[in-house]
């Protein structure tokens, strides 16, 4: 068992061919569930901040974030010529290192196990939930935890001579791989090298492994630019990393740790079977020996807890392998066919049920990955800009980078004015991908695609983040103090604002009518509400919710359309809740020239943002499937604010016993005798020519014969009917673009994959 002298067959079968072609078999297996299931593309920051950093090496941009990771960038940078890009090189480096790991974890346990049980404990581990998923990634666990048991193997083999030596530069190469695991590294190191003597045995060791150091942290200054700025970074990232730690919280089945293993049960168990293990070390191997792995594995578990996000799965993938053979000490208790099988079930168990999580990883894009890619993609064939989010920002910075490198132009971009850095601003119209679609009003044009979501299943061994994700084609930008998106109880969407706001539209043609609808919170201060600093509108602080209109200025078509809401004060609305709220602020309208328009009737902000006026109607109200509506008056006077000729289509019904005997006259002159009502339903078409319209008002009235329903039996409403008027559409005699927003794009709507919606009409 001690004295195997072949390490390359892993079963110690008496059958030299036998166990040859086993493990020919086993290794094949375990390499076709890591390189067959790559994951399909970044799903979190680190990765793709690692891959970028193997572009461009960055601290302070994140690329990659603190401390460095030299030894992984360095990976990437040898690997990337025969990958093809940096995260597919980080990848397979994760995968083959998992491959490795099977040698090593099989080599330490048969020092106190049969080689069947130590490598089916080795098998078992490794297709765990966590170290599987976790294996096809770009992160650093993996490696550098295979590594820390390699010099964990080098020490229990003995560090007479060289061996120390080589031992000490095994764990500089985890460390440079993975900085973050310099408690247990440094408990691993310190507990092997503390019973050496004489002691100058340590330092040919020490000295190697400070020099790689020392080299590895040069080269990162230089590439950084100075020690000043390589350094600064450092700083903030420790700071903003513990500030959030302190939300990180969860019971024991949120633990990274156990989530990882599967789930609680097995959990336990296989925490249960490493305790034993350690007495069963401490007798075969040493005292010494269990006491080191004891240490090492509870400085790394107290880390997991209290020094990184406890929930995340990736963290603890090196505790997980590390369990390996210690699980394989415990199963050395029971017969050796016995333990074998035992373990080989269970990690069948774990095949078979995470190969579909693999899968999913494997064939599935993250949300905000894929709205990246998408982002650009129309970006690039339309002409737009893109606005990125902060938390997207890495994932853009490395997918526009690679396209470039590949000979591709790539779109404008800028980050959202949600970042802390000074907002970049916009000068066309734009596309934005964010995974916080809840700070954002709707697109201006009603185009959206959303991506994301995993199963249930997949869900928790994530880090829960950048799963969901949307693309809105031009929303208004809220910049200042906004809070995030609600909804009427009929649905509308609107958002709060403070007492300084501003909302940011891209640049529209020269005499477009832009309307905003707002409540100011109600309150003694006055609203003024400007756009681009020039014109000004006072609102009282408790008006009623009203339209604000506004006509773009000539000299200013080619700048962006900028909304100020300012007001002396916010009034927090009560009830515990003591945001300062200035106004609500519901979807603006974009009106060029030339443009059709349109939409329902029925409610009073429905009838301001067409810039109806009606004389003659009864409140809104609904009519079962056929939707909502006004009832008119048998005299109804429509006034609508219209500035240049064209078809005016009147959407009505008529859910009444008797014919209306509709007629419709446009400035006096007859439009249409006796209205067929016989479907329910008509559509009354009005052209409007340049006499109509000259003062900037169409006027139209609606003449119908009285019907009351108590008179007729029908009830006891006594109010005298004409005609529902449902919806009123405007469509130029001289259109422009389908949509100013279209100009250049044809007018197409956004293919793929996701949930999408068509332009305008």
């Amino acid at each position: 068992m001690k004295g195997q002298t072949r390490p390359w067959r892993l079963w110690g079968l008496a059958d030299l061919r036998l166990d040859t072609a086993l493990t020919a078999v086993t290794l094949a297996v375990l390499a076709w569930s890591r390189f067959a299931y790559l994951a399909s593309g970044p799903w979190e920051w680190d990765e793709v901040a690692f891959a970028r950093g193997v572009y461009l090496f960055d601290i302070a941009a994140y690329f990659p974030h603190p401390p460095g990771y030299p030894g992984w960038i360095a990976i990437g940078h040898l690997l990337t010529p025969f990958a093809g890009e940096p995260l597919i090189a980080l990848q397979m480096a994760s995968a083959a290192f998992s491959v490795a790991a099977l040698w090593v974890l099989a080599a330490l346990g048969r020092r106190v196990a049969p080689p069947a049980v130590a490598v089916s404990a080795a098998l078992l581990v490794l297709a765990a939930p966590g170290p599987w998923l976790y294996a096809v990634r770009g992160f650093t666990s993996t490696a550098a935890s295979v590594l820390a048991l390699v010099a964990g193997l080098i020490a229990c083999g003995g560090v007479q001579r060289r061996r120390l030596t080589v031992f000490s530069l095994v764990v500089t190469a985890a460390f440079l791989i993975r900085p973050n695991l310099l408690p247990p590294l440094a408990v691993l190191w310190l507990g092997v090298v503390a019973g050496v003597r004489p002691l100058r045995r340590i330092v040919p060791g020490i000295i190697a492994g400070s020099a790689a150091v020392a080299v590895a942290v040069l080269l990162m200054a230089w590439a950084q630019g100075g020690w000043g700025v390589f350094i600064a970074p450092f700083l903030s990232h420790g700071e903003r990393h513990f500030s959030r730690l302190m939300g990180n919280v969860g019971s024991f089945s949120d633990l990274g740790l156990v989530k990882g293993f599967g789930g609680s049960a097995p959990a336990a168990f296989l925490f249960a079977a490493a305790v034993i293990g350690l007495v069963v070390w401490a007798r075969k191997a040493g005292r010494r020996h269990a006491v080191v792995w004891a240490m090492v594995l509870v400085v790394a578990v107290g880390q997991l807890v209290w020094m990184q996000n406890r929930t995340y799965c990736r963290y603890a993938v090196g505790v997980q392998i590390a369990l390996a053979p210690l699980v394989a000490g415990a199963a050395a208790i029971a017969p050796p066919a016995a333990g074998t099988l035992g373990l080989l079930a269970l990690a069948g168990w774990f095949g078979v049920t995470g190969l579909p999580l693999l899968r999913e990883q494997h064939e599935t894009q993250l949300g905000g990955w894929r709205a990246i890619q998408e982002a650009e993609r129309e970006a690039s064939e339309s002409g737009q800009m893109v606005v990125v989010e902060s938390e997207l920002h890495l994932f853009a910075s490395y997918y526009w980078h690679f396209q470039e490198r590949h000979g591709r132009q790539t779109p404008l971009k800028v980050l959202s004015p949600r970042t802390p850095e000074p907002w970049a601003g916009i000068d066309r119209s734009f596309l934005l991908a964010t995974v916080h679609e809840q700070l954002y009003l709707p697109s201006l044009n009603g185009r959206r695609s959303a991506w994301g979501g995993v199963s249930a299943r997949l869900e928790p061994l994530t880090q829960q983040r950048f799963l969901d994700a949307v693309v809105l084609d031009t929303p208004p930008l809220p910049i200042g103090q906004w809070w995030a998106r609600s909804t009427l109880p009929d649905g509308t969407p609107f958002m709060w604002a403070g007492p300084e706001a501003e909302l940011w539209l891209p640049p529209v043609p020269a005499g477009t009518l832009i309307g905003l609808d707002v409540r100011p919170a109600h309150g003694d201060a006055e609203l003024v509400i400007s756009l681009n600093g020039r014109d000004k509108v006072r609102v009282g602080g408790r008006s009623d919710r009203r339209w604000i209109w506004f006509r773009r200025r000539p000299e200013h078509h080619d700048l962006p359309v900028i909304f100020r809401m300012v007001r002396s004060r916010g009034y927090p609305p009560g009830g515990g809740d003591s945001r300062a709220l200035s106004v609500q602020v519901f979807s603006p309208v974009v009106r060029p020239p030339g443009m059709a328009y349109g939409g329902p009737v029925a409610a009073a902000s429905q009838q301001e943002s067409l810039r109806l006026a009606i004389d003659g109607a009864y409140g809104p109200e609904q009519f079962g499937k056929n939707g909502a509506g006004t009832w008119l008056k048998p005299e109804a006077h429509l006034r609508i604010m219209i500035e240049e000729p064209g078809t005016l289509t009147l959407s009505l019904r008529s859910p009444r016993p008797t014919n209306p005997r509709l007629v419709v006259g446009a400035e006096g002159n007859v439009t249409n005798h006796e209205v067929d009502f016989l479907k329910g339903s008509a559509e009354v078409v009005i052209e409007l020519g340049r006499r109509e319209v000259e003062d900037g008002v169409a006027e139209i009235t609606l003449t119908s014969e009285p019907f009351v329903p108590s008179v007729a039996g029908r009830g006891s409403d006594t109010r005298e009917l004409g005609v529902v008027l449902t919806t009123l559409e405007f469509r130029p005699s001289e259109p422009g673009p389908l949509c100013w927003w279209e100009q250049g794009r044809g007018g197409q709507g956004r293919g793929g994959e996701g949930e999408t919606t068509e332009p305008c009409k």
